[in-house]
């Protein structure tokens, strides 16, 4: 037997066999599940550029993170987890090398320059995106705008404030007409 293909078919192995054990880590691997409540006030901070206080309460003070964090924790597959885990990171790593401090400390500005970095990086229509979101699944921001505006619809304060609230409603009318500036209605 020739020495350099078996010592090049034992590296070839090893090498598929890594990536195999990682790829399963990052689809499949739960060492981050309970993790997230270390991130509360980042993710507090992210909800709160994402949904600001306005004439309305913002996303922090309805409490969007505690959503976010236990919806993650709970009903999110590994591979969005984990997305969403890494996300997190990403982010205070930006913010440390562009800044000089993690995401909660940096000025309002800088933060929705971080957002919109993240934003914009979403070309929700060009095809490769769509064949990366096929394989990776949803991406970072994608999870936590859609869980920011979620839990913020769903919230006390987002339902009665934002949102048109009626506790009991009256009759079923199939057909309305909207006045201009009228809320939207809260269905939960």
């Amino acid at each position: 037997m020739n020495r350099r293909k078996a010592i090049g078919g034992i590296l070839a192995f090893t090498g598929i066999s890594i990536a195999s054990f990682t790829g399963f880590n990052f689809f499949y691997g739960t060492s981050n599940r309970g993790k997230l409540k270390n991130y509360k006030d980042l993710i507090a901070e992210l909800a709160d550029v994402i949904i600001p206080p306005s004439d309305t309460p913002g996303a922090k003070e309805a409490n969007v993170h505690d959503f976010i964090i236990n919806f993650m924790e709970s009903c999110s597959s590994n591979k969005e987890f984990n997305t969403f885990f890494n996300g997190l990171n990403d982010i205070q790593n930006t913010c440390l090398s562009d800044y000089d401090r993690v995401f909660e400390k940096c000025t309002n500005e800088q933060k929705i320059e971080v957002l919109n970095n993240l934003d914009n990086n979403q070309d929700s229509n060009s095809f490769l995106t769509k064949i990366d979101t096929k394989i990776r699944g949803r991406s970072f921001f994608n999870i936590l705008k859609t869980l920011t505006i979620e839990g913020y619809c769903s919230s006390e304060l987002g339902a009665t404030e934002l949102l048109s609230y009626v506790p009991v409603p009256a009759n079923y009318a199939a057909i309305t007409t909207i006045t201009p500036n009228q809320k939207a209605w809260a269905t939960r």
